[in-house]
């Protein structure tokens, strides 16, 4: 028990340790360059196929001679068949005696077999009867088998396949072969010709051996020829494959100087690819691609001194890998520009809607006093009343105008507190309804998630709410349903407002919440820019998708309400 156990870890080891060689192996093939993979790839499909046709050749070779020596023994067989006399045969059956006259004469024919034909032939006649299943009786040998201790009368226990041939011989009546096969004599191959009597009856056999280590003898001097012309091709074919794979990737290993030229900061390095129709084209790409780099570095550089900073290690610039580290910073300083240039304008517009709030709205507040007492008057005309009526309209425009402005002013809110946003999507919905029926036929439709609590200020938020919900009736020309949603997607609360209308190109999109930017005709932009900020206090975002014809979807997004972040 103990040495089996002690086996089975030694195999177990063994397992391992050849597991290890062979992860070696393909860590080392993985290393390799694609030069010599390629060129090892070759080699060994190289090998292959010579391996294999070398192997096919020496085995069609030894069977086709095989097959002769066998086609040659049985040839032989029975041509020499013929000038065995019967009666000879007859008496030495009869007679069992090795100085029997006939007996020694039919030695001397099976021994022409030999001299008149070739050295690896030789010739003897067996009794057709068997006894003890095997065992078969020489009639007449050659004196090369008397060498061998093989004389007349002499038993010769029979194997497989000498048996089944000479069984065949006998019971068809024709000459047969065997396979090769190995007896304590030798290797051999051996045809038998039966000799019939006077009545058609199998008497005896004439059997022709075949000595098959000329066979082998053949197959060496073949393996030998075969194992020579296998070297030379293989070398031969090792020196062509480096020789043209060499040639075939000059060019790209001038690609790859050139880009480790590129990757050092030298973009003036050029290639000269003309041999190759493909690799001519990428190396006229790489030349373009150099070109275009170096127009954008020197951009780079111009931009650096527009900035009027310098980087910290100048000849930096030139390596790729540092220049696009610097290419970051000069996009989040353009963004850093950006925010303070929104910042200014916003700051501006600030100014301007304060000021313009105080000089103005006095004056206006009178007008639509005096208009609204003129409004009242009895003793003017329909159409009088009617002007009187469209110049209040367009004062409370002007005056929806100045508080958008004054929202602009207003500081960052500072009170927050826990939104229901399921029932402020709701009072929104009922709000809005009857403005959507009857100014066209447009109806809400809200689908809510329960207890979705998000962190805000409620009236800023339904603010923005109504605002948005108002563009969508706006832009629905032709009726239709304007649905609101709540839900949860990860930490925010989402109010999601979809219409059906004119929807929006990316263009438009992207502009949306900039200041003076509307797609209405008598908008001003101003109120998505205050829907935009407001969320942005809340620590939120917008997010528009809309496509033209089709429609616009609004996603709001306000942070969920978290006790302990309170």
């Amino acid at each position: 028990m103990t040495k089996d156990l002690l086996a089975d870890m030694s195999n177990i080891q063994i397992i391992k340790h050849l597991k290890g060689l062979l992860d070696m192996c393909r860590q080392h093939q993985n290393d390799l360059p694609l030069y010599r993979r390629i060129l090892l790839f070759s080699f060994f499909i190289t090998f292959v196929v010579v391996v294999s046709t070398a192997g096919f050749t020496f085995f069609y070779v030894s069977k086709q001679l095989t097959n002769k020596l066998t086609d040659q023994a049985m040839g032989i067989a029975s041509l020499w068949s013929f000038p065995i006399p019967l009666k000879d045969v007859l008496e030495a059956i009869e007679s069992h005696d090795p100085n029997n006259p006939s007996v020694k004469n039919l030695n001397y024919l099976v021994g022409q077999i030999q001299e008149k034909n070739a050295v690896y032939l030789q010739g003897y006649i067996m009794e057709a009867k068997k006894n003890n299943g095997n065992e078969l009786t020489f009639l007449a040998v050659t004196r090369n088998d008397q060498s061998i201790m093989i004389e007349n009368f002499s038993s010769y226990n029979a194997g497989k396949e000498f048996l089944h041939a000479f069984d065949q011989a006998i019971k068809e009546k024709r000459v047969t072969s065997s396979r090769l096969y190995h007896d304590r004599y030798g290797v051999w191959i051996t045809a038998f010709q039966p000799i019939f009597d006077e009545g058609g009856k199998v008497i005896a056999v004439l059997a022709v051996d075949v000595d098959a280590s000329t066979i082998d003898q053949f197959k060496r001097k073949t393996a030998m020829y075969l194992f020579f012309s296998f070297l030379t091709i293989t070398m031969m074919v090792y020196f062509i494959l480096r020789w043209g794979l060499k040639k075939v990737f000059k060019p790209v290993h001038e690609i790859i100087s050139g880009i480790d030229a590129v990757s050092s900061g030298d973009f003036n390095v050029k290639l000269n690819i003309s041999n190759q129709a493909d690799m001519a084209k990428l190396g006229e790409k790489f030349n373009h691609m150099t070109s275009q780099l170096t127009i954008l570095f020197d951009r780079l550089s111009d931009t650096y001194r527009e900035f009027g900073s310098i980087p910290d290690n100048p000849g930096s610039i030139h390596r790729v890998e540092e220049a696009i580290g610097e290419m970051e910073k000069v996009i989040a300083k353009t963004k850093i520009q950006k925010e303070l240039q929104r910042a200014e304008k916003m700051n501006a517009i600030g100014q301007l809607a304060a000021s313009v709030a105080h000089e103005i709205r006095n004056p206006m507040t009178v007008v639509r006093g005096f208009l609204q007492i003129f409004l009242t008057n009895e003793h003017l005309s329909k159409t009088e009343l009617s002007y009187i009526q469209l110049m209040i309209d367009e004062i409370n425009q002007a005056e929806k105008i100045i508080n958008d402005y004054l929202s602009l002013a207003k500081p960052d809110f500072e009170h927050v507190e826990m939104v229901d946003a399921s029932d402020l999507a709701n009072k929104v919905s009922d709000l809005m309804n009857t403005f959507a029926f009857m100014s066209k036929n447009i109806s809400l439709k809200a689908n809510v998630d329960k207890e979705v609590f998000v962190k805000g200020n409620q009236s800023e938020l339904k603010q923005v709410l109504i605002n948005i919900a108002k563009n969508g009736i706006e832009s629905m020309r032709s009726g239709g349903v304007l649905t609101i949603k709540v839900q949860k997607v990860g930490l925010y609360g989402v109010f999601e407002i979809t219409d059906i209308g004119i929807g929006m190109s990316p263009e438009e999109i992207e502009r949306l919440g900039t200041a003076f930017y509307s797609l209405k005709e008598k908008g001003t932009g101003m109120g998505l820019m205050v829907c935009y900020q407001i969320v942005e206090r809340m620590k939120g975002r917008i997010e528009v998708k809309s496509e033209k014809g089709v429609g616009t979807t609004f996603r709001v997004f306000i942070p969920l309400w978290d006790e302990e972040s309170v």
